[in-house]
């Protein structure tokens, strides 16, 4: 598929007070104001000299984490913030954290490995969405498509006001066959931010299967609404216009499947059995040299003795 970059929600500020860090510490206010002003490199050189001298200071291993996680310097974020659980942590900030700086290494096992261990912590609702959203990004990198749409969802129901959200549910659905669910996820996505053309192309391919599905059990009519709004969603797909003729002339409505076997064959301009179907079509609108020369292209571009038969018919029915 087009897929597009997940957008991953910073760390938050922490509300750090005094109660996380010994009282001999002096130093780690200033750390923790030069944090909340976002002056990360400040923070971590007032951090140091306290870490190196007591280096099973939780706290401190934290921020400097996510100091690091800030700075996009992810080995370092994973380094302070794998410490700090190591320390035993109770604040989801490290787990989320840690998660995050695993997931921009592409290391998504374990920033799914990560959230888990922090999932106890999670307090607050911004907690709750923003562990389900990364760890169901973690798990559709993976191609572990139900376990991304159950987070999805989860994450929906926290906090259901991200398109983002509801077009990877969505796309997590049609991976998983679930195309009715997918339609409808994508809906919400493209009500809540129109135009994006990866929404209207995973809807789209969500009827095709529908449309593909129906006229496999001879539902032909239901079939060809379910290709139409396929196409509506994506006109420059070739096989939608190829399968809106199929239905056409299964209901014998030969004129639009001609007119969408022309469509396809623009857009398809070497697959011969577009050139099958057209010809079939010109022939029963009795329109025999269109149809002989659409046969001829088919047969060119994969010869076969039935095709030559097509010609053949074709032809003698032009002579009468």
């Amino acid at each position: 598929m087009n897929m597009r970059s997940l957008r991953l929600r910073a760390a938050a500020s922490l509300v750090l007070v005094a109660a996380c860090a010994a009282a001999s510490r002096a130093d780690y206010k200033q750390a923790v104001a030069y944090y909340n002003q976002k002056n990360y490199e400040k923070a971590i050189q007032e951090l140091k000299a306290d870490l190196d001298q007591n280096p099973d200071w939780e706290f401190g291993h934290r921020l400097a984490g996510l100091c690091y996680l800030a700075l996009k310097n992810n080995a370092l974020a994973v380094s302070s913030l794998s410490r700090a659980v190591q320390l035993k942590s109770t604040t989801a900030s490290t787990y989320l954290g840690l998660a995050q700086a695993y997931f921009a290494m592409q290391r998504y096992d374990a920033a799914a490995q990560a959230l888990g261990q922090g999932e106890a912590f999670l307090k607050t609702p911004d907690e709750r969405y923003r562990f389900h959203h990364l760890r169901a990004s973690a798990h559709f990198r993976q191609g572990k498509y139900a376990e991304a749409a159950n987070d999805y969802a989860a994450a929906i129901r926290v906090q259901g006001n991200d398109w983002t959200d509801f077009s990877q549910l969505g796309i997590a659905y049609y991976q998983e066959g679930k195309y009715d669910d997918a339609i409808q996820a994508l809906q919400r996505a493209a009500s809540m931010k129109p135009g994006q053309a990866v929404v209207a192309e995973y809807m789209s391919k969500a009827y095709l299967k529908q449309g593909a599905a129906a006229l496999s059990v001879k539902q032909f009519g239901q079939a060809l609404d379910l290709f139409k709004k396929s196409r509506d969603l994506n006109p420059n797909d070739g096989y939608v216009h190829y399968n809106v003729a199929e239905a056409c002339i299964f209901l014998k409505n030969y004129a639009e499947a001609e007119k969408s076997l022309n469509q396809a064959a623009a857009l398809l301009p070497k697959v011969p059995e577009v050139y099958l179907r057209l010809g079939l079509a010109s022939e029963k609108l009795k329109k025999f040299d269109q149809a002989i020369a659409a046969y001829k292209k088919a047969d060119e571009l994969a010869p076969a003795a039935a095709i030559k038969e097509a010609i053949k018919r074709a032809t003698e029915a032009k002579k009468q």
